[in-house]
């Protein structure tokens, strides 16, 4: 029998891993999924809309293929962001347009620029498609109970000449700091394309930088419906861009790529009055949980807290074996966190943001681990 082979660049491949289903996880610790407190995928805690659940109820005529421009959705964007439709594409989550660009704008002997750490999408798309991803990584400075990662931007704009694609987290994750609009200024005004990967700035105190577009013919802002808005499981995202570009990613993405359920569902979502009031209490509840950590580390200090301006808070350790050891403690007691395996990674442990309640048990099982009830 003949083995055909994969293109060459995929054999090297470093797999995406994403986060394990809650009834798998649940019959694991043999607990009901309802005990499970679920804050490793920077998901929404909160019930859906009840906007969402009354809309998916009445869906009809799901035997038609959806509209491929995601019209009606489009509009709403538009009006809501102040926006023209035609700076606007609908798409299957943010993770879509990543690709896409990649895929137009990026050939296999272009660099994709980023920093370390950054989301792993942008490093994982760039393998699948045969594309050099150089990430600049940012110096991880500690300040009494707080660290934050800094960005040499000097350094970052060298590159960034050298490059075709830049992308950059705004609030970044797995941190939550927010770069400066005068530095993403400065790498717009470059001849290389610079997209903007807004995800979380629903929860951030900065404006987004969609207002910048008109100004620049390079600039690209990705936003999604996964985080604020709470439909991660329906996979709607948008990008808002010059026109130009919009017009080459419509013609080579997928006709229907985002489903009928999605676009009916992000529709209504985008004028739900709840969802501002939600984002509200979770950056109130954020501030009561930094707070909580702060009074901890000064009891403990053996770790550091990174201020975010995102729905989650990224804690550095003394050394790799406490979050490993930390994860493994709040996985048998059904509280799910991010952990890291990779090197740069290894000493950091990444928590959403959940209900206050699932934040005040995260601190009543830290203090047990770290006075040794573990």
């Amino acid at each position: 029998m003949v083995k055909i082979k994969t293109v060459e660049h995929l054999n090297s491949l470093e797999r995406y891993i994403g986060v394990k289903p809650l009834n798998i996880i649940a019959g694991e610790l043999n607990i009901p999924v309802s005990n499970i407190i679920k804050l490793d995928g920077n998901e929404n805690p909160y019930e859906p809309l009840p906007e969402v659940l009354s809309v998916l109820n009445s869906l009809k005529n799901i035997s038609h293929y959806p509209d491929p421009l995601s019209s009606d959705l489009v509009e709403a964007i538009a009006k809501k962001e102040n926006i023209e439709p035609n700076n606007i594409i609908v798409s299957s989550g943010s993770d879509e347009l990543i690709e896409l660009l990649m895929k137009a704008y990026a050939s296999p002997s272009d660099t994709v620029l980023s920093v370390s750490p950054t989301f792993g999408m942008i490093s994982f798309l760039s393998q699948v498609n045969g594309i050099k991803n150089t990430a600049i990584s940012q110096r991880l400075v500690k300040e009494g109970s707080f660290a934050r990662y800094t960005l040499d931007e000097d350094r970052f704009l060298k590159e960034a000449k050298d490059s075709k694609i830049v992308f950059i987290a705004r609030p970044n994750n797995p941190d939550g700091k927010v770069v400066s609009e005068e530095f993403i200024e400065r790498l717009a005004s470059l001849p290389i394309m610079v997209v903007i990967d807004e995800a979380y700035i629903e929860f951030a105190n900065c404006q987004s930088l969609a207002k910048l577009i008109s100004q620049y013919e390079n600039l690209v802002v990705l936003r999604t419906f996964s985080k604020a808005y709470g439909l991660g499981g329906l996979r709607v995202g948008y990008g808002i861009m010059p026109n130009d570009i919009r017009t080459v990613l419509v013609s080579i993405k997928q006709p229907y790529n985002v489903n009928i359920a999605g676009q009916k569902a992000a529709f209504v979502a985008i004028t739900s009055p709840l969802v501002e009031q939600r984002i509200e209490k979770m950056k109130k509840t954020r501030e009561f949980f930094v707070g909580q950590l702060k009074a901890v580390q000064d009891e403990c200090k053996n770790f550091w807290i990174h201020p975010s301006e995102a729905c989650y808070v990224l804690l550095t350790f003394d050394s790799p074996e406490i979050p490993k050891k930390l994860y493994n403690h709040f996985y048998s007691k059904g509280i799910l966190v991010r952990y890291y395996s990779t090197p740069d990674m290894s000493n950091n442990l990444r928590i959403s943001i959940g209900l206050q309640e699932d934040m005040e048990k995260v601190i009543s099982e830290l203090k047990l681990f770290l006075k040794g009830g573990n």
